[in-house]
């Protein structure tokens, strides 16, 4: 009876170790990421796990959006890796989308832009899709995006 019980609790540890380490790996690389990132030359933070460099500045006089616009806008999506996961710029094809539909991180930082702004944001899997993924976004993945805010509709 004592090794039949030995047996069953190894075959509990080891089946709750089996489990996809996936998720847990790369929210740690992840994490490594932001950590390193936020103290590079020109990267501003937002909040925690959620980061920006400028690459262009736009019109400083135009509106910022709020959730209840709409807005036109390039998103070049890509992982830490530099895997592309999406780009409407490759496309040729900017995104017309109500700001309160995207990503919360998205939604932040677009609510900062003005018009013809273009910056480099870095979104923690907290403010984008976390454990869920994407069918091109692993589970959580850091999310790199540049992002060119073109009108506010």
């Amino acid at each position: 009876m004592k090794r039949l019980s030995l047996f069953m609790l190894t075959l509990m540890l080891i089946a709750s170790c089996s489990e996809d380490p996936i998720p847990l790996i790369n929210l740690e690389e992840g994490e490594a990421f932001l950590a390193k990132n936020a103290n590079e030359e020109g990267v501003n933070r937002i909040e925690q796990g959620l980061q920006y460099s400028i690459i262009e500045t736009g019109n400083a006089n135009s509106m910022t959006p709020s959730l209840e616009n709409s807005i036109t806008a390039h998103f070049h999506g890509t992982l830490i890796n530099g895997d592309v996961f999406w780009s409407s710029v490759d496309l040729n094809e900017p995104l017309t989308i109500e700001l309160s539909k995207l990503i919360v991180g998205c939604q932040k930082v677009i609510s900062l832009m003005k018009t013809g702004d273009k910056w480099r944001v870095f979104i923690h899997p907290s403010l984008a899709y976390g454990l869920e993924g994407r069918p091109s976004i692993p589970p959580n993945a850091v999310l790199i995006f540049d992002i060119e805010l073109l009108e506010v509709i």
